[in-house]
């Protein structure tokens, strides 16, 4: 993931040693932090020099945006103008939103999917075919007026942010506690009331520690975060991803590498394909709403 500030200027050798080490984990996918409500869409020259190349060695990027949605309007003109930027003729494979600003509620959330979906005075709309991701906080039981129903209605994907070390309660720790927490996640998600189209899941999973959130000390070990990939594949999950925090000192450990690259039902189809490992929606999914 890469955030404001952090890439600037054209930087043609980061981006190809971003995809070299993702193509080496034999990932499908890559998350780009472009676009918030403060400083809108920043992401051009980021993606200036990842899409054409990821693109080549079968990697999608999608654009991970932050909108408050104090003003729905001018989030929804940051959204789109990432998803329409073009570079060598290559466009983002899609957008995650990620709804835990100002506002989480409707009529806020309604009016910014909307206007992504239909378009806004002077932008066109993606229509129903492009990928959405709502990237939402993990247990809608917890979270009263979010506007999940809403979501569920504009968004192909929920991807729940799924950091079960982060609430600080030691039984969402260890292997059992683990297993325990991703199943609520998945349970709660199965309410019609909360995802009336009944979208899947890809859970965004911890691998960061959580102790200055006052979560549980230390980062996921390897066993938590297999369990994490058992349980959302047991589930009926479509996917992970794991987000780590922007920091001097985030490089992938050897435990991380070992648990992910190792899993036994990672695995890509013919070339072109989608990662079964981290399948996130086929990109011409219609949605109905």
């Amino acid at each position: 993931m890469i955030f404001d500030g952090d890439w600037n200027d054209p930087d043609a050798d980061r981006a190809a040693s971003i995809v070299d080490a993702a193509v080496r984990a034999d990932l499908s996918h890559l998350y780009i932090r472009i676009a918030d409500s403060r400083h809108h869409f920043y992401g051009a020259s980021a993606l200036m020099d990842l899409l054409p190349i990821a693109h080549a060695h079968g990697l999608s990027i999608l654009g991970w945006i932050e909108p408050m949605l104090d003003d729905p309007t001018s989030d929804t003109a940051d959204a789109l103008a990432a998803a329409q930027f073009e570079e060598q003729g290559q466009r983002l494979d899609g957008l995650a939103l990620t709804i835990e600003g100002d506002s989480t509620s409707d009529p806020n959330v309604g009016q910014y999917l909307s206007g992504i979906r239909g378009g806004i005075p002077g932008m066109n709309g993606l229509g129903e075919r492009y990928l959405l991701i709502a990237s939402t906080l993990p247990t809608p039981y917890d979270h009263p007026g979010y506007a999940y129903a809403t979501m569920s209605r504009y968004c192909q994907v929920f991807a729940p942010m799924v950091y079960w070390r982060a609430t600080g309660l030691p039984q969402y720790s260890g292997a059992d506690g683990t297993r325990a927490y991703v199943a609520q996640v998945f349970q709660q998600f199965r309410d019609p009331g909360v995802n009336p189209y009944k979208r899947p899941l890809t859970i965004t999973a911890q691998a960061y520690d959580a102790a200055p959130e006052y979560g549980t000390p230390g980062a996921p070990p390897g066993d938590e975060i297999v369990i994490s990939m058992n349980e959302t594949r047991a589930q009926g999950g479509i996917s992970w991803s794991y987000y780590r925090l922007a920091n001097a000192d985030n490089g992938v450990t050897d435990e991380e590498q070992q648990a992910i690259t190792a899993f036994p039902f990672w695995q890509r189809y013919s070339p072109g394909g989608i990662a079964a490992k981290a399948l996130i929606a086929l990109p011409d999914q219609p949605v109905a709403y």
